[in-house]
């Protein structure tokens, strides 16, 4: 029975799991969302050029959506493999869609560019400005879902991955090894 996970209460993981789903439903909108937001950039697009035209809600929404995907997956899934699995990769999406710096610094630099009128922002500066004014804020919320995901997956690893326990590190050594 040695590297077996321990036994965890049930009330505690399934109230942890709730946690997860309303993030991941949250993170799904956001990714929504952006999808939504970046398609009217170009369709308010009036000739515009880099940064109001860089497409950054598009491709930064796979990030949100996937950890959406994987959260909820994980809290409907029954079997506990593919439960164990999900979480984990719910774990990486969150640090994935943390590290989506550009999408943050493209979306700020694009409301700056409209806000000033440049003409960059073509013909519509004030949809683009309202639009990239969305966009930072769907990332600025993407990100602290992030950080609580990670936060909420590492205070309770023995709970939501008692797993990890048993996992050996760089070295080759198993938790409580000498």
């Amino acid at each position: 029975m040695e590297n077996q996970p321990d036994k965890v209460n049930p009330q505690e993981r399934e109230r942890l799991m709730s946690f997860i789903k309303i993030m991941s439903a949250i993170a799904l909108a956001l990714g929504v969302v952006s999808i939504i937001v970046g398609i009217l950039v170009f369709v308010y697009h009036g000739g515009g050029g880099y940064p109001v035209s860089s497409g950054v809600g598009i491709w930064y929404a796979f990030m949100p959506i996937g950890f959406g995907i994987l959260g909820l997956v994980a809290n409907f899934s029954t079997d506990e493999k593919t439960q164990r699995n999900t979480l984990n990769g719910h774990y990486v999406m969150s640090i994935l869609m943390l590290s989506m710096g550009y999408a943050l610094a493209a979306s700020i630099q694009g409301l700056v560019t409209c806000s000033q009128k440049e003409a960059k922002c073509g013909s519509n500066p004030d949809e683009q400005i309202a639009l990239h004014a969305i966009l930072v804020a769907d990332v600025v919320v993407g990100y602290f879902i992030s950080i609580t995901s990670m936060v909420l997956h590492l205070k309770n690893k023995s709970i939501l991955h008692p797993d990890w326990k048993y996992r050996k590190g760089c070295c080759g050594k198993v938790e409580g090894d000498k």
